[in-house]
């Protein structure tokens, strides 16, 4: 029997260490913040996995292992932030937006791991972006349990700020305004997520692609928060 790490395959824990010991290396000073940040996310979706597994089996819904794709296309997006960040974090300017839309990012995959997982233990899902019932498990489909729970992980996912309160507040960043980027940043990715799934649907792009794309979603809108303050 294969021995998995927080529900990844042991390739994909390899890949997935790698990138983590690069993201520790790469964050320079705030190496370890992105690194728990990332944990905290791996943590926080192998919980969520199994909430309601025997609901989830029946309906053939359950996904208790995840491989390389799924570490790639979660994790590309927040890592290639920290990549831009070794390289422009000597800004000030950049160095806070690049973190802005790391904690995006990272919160957006969380919400919508929790919204995927918590949504299809509601009732009949709508589609998005056609508003018309669909049966669970239907990319895009969205339910309001599915958009609540996906609030709720951005703020669990937030929580991992907390230790590095005393630096983000050194130089001048109030612990609310990460909370609101994280917050909206994740909801704005799930919705994202959602609607990239209409496409999928239709033969366009997969669940690692929206994935990928609904991460970088999260940094747009957390980063647009930091512009609109600073």
């Amino acid at each position: 029997m294969k021995l998995n790490f927080l529900t990844l395959t042991p390739k994909a824990t390899v890949i997935g260490l790698i990138m983590g010991l690069l993201i520790v290396f790469l964050g320079r000073g705030l190496g370890l913040f992105f690194f728990f940040m990332m944990l905290w996310f791996l943590v926080l979706s192998a919980i969520v996995s199994f909430i309601g597994k025997k609901y989830k089996l029946k309906r053939k819904l359950f996904e208790d292992t995840r491989g390389i794709k799924n570490v790639i296309a979660n994790g590309l997006w927040p890592f290639l932030l920290v990549l831009a960040y070794y390289f422009l974090s000597s800004n000030q300017f950049l160095k806070y937006a690049l973190i802005f839309a790391f904690i995006g990012s990272v919160a957006a995959i969380t919400a919508d791991k929790f919204g995927s997982e918590i949504g299809v233990l509601d009732g009949e899902p709508i589609m998005l972006l056609t508003l018309k019932r669909v049966k669970k498990g239907t990319s895009g489909a969205v339910t309001w349990l599915g958009i609540s729970a996906g609030i709720l992980a951005a703020f669990l996912q937030s929580l991992v700020m907390l230790p590095w309160i005393g630096y983000f507040g050194s130089a001048g960043i109030s612990m609310l305004w990460l909370f609101v980027a994280a917050i909206l940043g994740g909801l704005a990715g799930t919705l994202f997520d959602s609607i990239l799934g209409y496409f999928e649907e239709n033969g366009k792009g997969n669940k690692y692609t929206s994935n990928f794309f609904a991460s970088v979603f999260g940094s747009i809108i957390a980063l647009t928060i930091f512009l609109l303050l600073f």
